[in-house]
């Protein structure tokens, strides 16, 4: 058994341990517990101290873990630590702030990317690891529905209920993997080394964090959405293939019509309206089927899917009209009377079963307001953000290395909605794989310098980036300074 191991069973255990109040016992054990997990070099040690106050009354808060070493040795501390409490038929390990406020480790609690990560694992969990949504709120206690479903542990949520930032339940061995995560993510933070199988693990776990943070959709699951949801729109940042991934599930079904919205575009193109047509001496109107009308015509012949890329460039309320209330999956029954009617067509529109509705969005384009509530409930919404693993595949290690900087600050400083402007992966990539690796690699470091650092620098002056300002402006030079040592 390897002393993390033996941690992880005394946890389980909760207040029965054997080890509890001998506290010189159990600082020998968090001691190889870090000798299996960490650095052994001397500052990295000596950049922690552990806390043990494993008290046997029932009333009393005990607790052991690791906090940062520029605290006392007793009483109040600052800062972030990982500790577990010791309940009734278990333990609760957790991270929690000093009661004595964020001392030197504010700058980790404010950086979205450590709230980020800490759900991104709560994912991975599946829910039995709470987070805090606001890391530096110290007002506020642990919901009693959270608590209510951890060991018991009155007396710590009457001293700490609110400097718990995040959370998990421990009572088999089987719960050793979360506290893992809460551990390691701890000494990451703060700079310590991971070694040995320790490494490989969270090596590998910081992949999983990077895809719960950045999830992805195969066509095949978008095409399943589709066929079950009827009205979808692919929504993510520039470069991340909202528009291939759309074109391509419209290949797979096989017909489809393809439009793009913008500022222009209007009820009469779209729906049906009423056309000039020069006759003699003069002008007549005719009414003409618009994109919508075309397409469901179409799919009265069989499964048809229309295509809208930059739905959200449009005045949608305008452009869609009444038609927008028969954007309901599931109510085929809908109708609406048109103004105008078309030859051909019935005075009462209803979308056939078989026709489809995918759209496209870029959440980078602030200048476009919001989606309306009463159209956007009407959509199943994919988030398409960067594919991490698509930019290796291609073998150009500078592209490589420069996603992977993209990505992670975007990642690790910008907050929700500044996360939505990352770059996507088709900026360090060649659309033509069959050029010669130097050639692909010159077109990639013209792209990057022609296109990804104007959008870099295009947030920049916009103002668009926020806290993550001086990162993002950090990341350009970064990028400019890597294309001037290949030149």
């Amino acid at each position: 058994m390897t002393a993390f191991d033996e941690l992880i069973a005394g946890m389980a255990a909760g207040r029965t341990w054997s080890l509890m109040g001998d506290s010189d016992a159990v600082r020998g054990l968090l001691d190889r517990v870090y000798d299996e997990r960490c650095h052994s070099a001397r500052h990295h040690r000596d950049a922690y101290q552990l806390r043990v106050n494993l008290q046997k009354k029932d009333d009393a808060a005990a607790y052991a873990g690791w906090i940062t070493a520029e605290n006392p040795t007793s009483g109040p501390y600052q800062g972030t630590s990982l500790v577990w409490f010791p309940g009734e038929e278990g333990s609760v390990a957790v991270l929690v702030i000093g009661t004595d406020g964020f001392g030197a480790d504010a700058h980790i609690l404010g950086r979205p990317g450590h709230r980020r990560r800490l759900k991104a694992l709560s994912r991975l969990h599946g829910g039995r690891t709470w987070v805090k949504p606001d890391l530096l709120d110290i007002a506020t206690e642990v919901p009693s529905p959270v608590s209510s479903a951890w060991p018991e542990i009155p007396a710590v949520l009457k001293s700490y209920a609110s400097v718990i930032y995040a959370a998990t339940p421990v009572r088999s061995s089987e719960d050793g993997e979360r506290v893992a995560d809460l551990l390691d993510l701890f000494f990451d933070e703060h700079g310590t080394p991971l070694t040995g199988k320790a490494k490989d693990r969270w090596n590998r776990r910081t992949q999983e964090v990077a895809g719960a943070i950045f999830p992805s959709w195969s066509e095949g699951q978008v095409l399943a959405l589709l066929r079950e949801r009827r009205f979808v729109v692919l929504e993510g940042p520039p470069g991340t293939g909202k528009t291939r991934l759309a074109w391509r599930i419209a290949d797979q079904i096989g017909t489809a019509t393809r439009i793009q919205f913008h500022p222009a575009r209007t009820y009469e193109d779209f729906v049906v309206g009423l056309f000039p047509r020069p006759v003699g001496s003069g002008l007549a109107f005719e009414v003409r089927p618009g994109d919508l009308l075309r397409a469901n015509q179409t799919a009265e012949r069989g499964e048809h899917v229309l295509v809208i890329d930059e739905i959200n460039r449009a005045d949608l309320g305008r452009v869609l009209g009444e038609s927008i209330l028969l954007f309901e999956a599931g109510e085929g029954d809908r109708a609406v009377h048109l103004p105008h009617v078309p030859e051909g067509h019935a005075e009462m529109l209803r979308l056939h079963p078989n026709l489809r509705v995918l759209a496209t969005r870029n959440t980078a384009d602030r200048s476009i307001a919001r989606m309306d509530v009463a159209i956007r409930r009407r959509f199943a919404f994919v988030e398409v953000w960067p594919e991490l693993g698509a930019v290796a595949e291609e073998g150009l290690d500078f592209a490589q290395a420069l996603f992977a900087d993209t990505v992670h600050t975007f990642a690790e400083y910008a907050d929700d909605e500044t996360l939505r402007l990352v770059p996507g992966h088709a900026y360090f990539l060649d659309p033509r794989p069959d050029l010669p690796i130097e050639r692909r690699a010159e077109r990639v470091a013209r792209r990057l310098r022609l296109e990804l650092l104007p959008l870099l620098r295009d947030y920049l002056d916009e103002r668009m980036c926020g806290s993550a300002s001086e990162a993002i402006a950090g990341l350009a030079d970064r990028v400019e300074s890597r294309l001037l040592e290949r030149s």
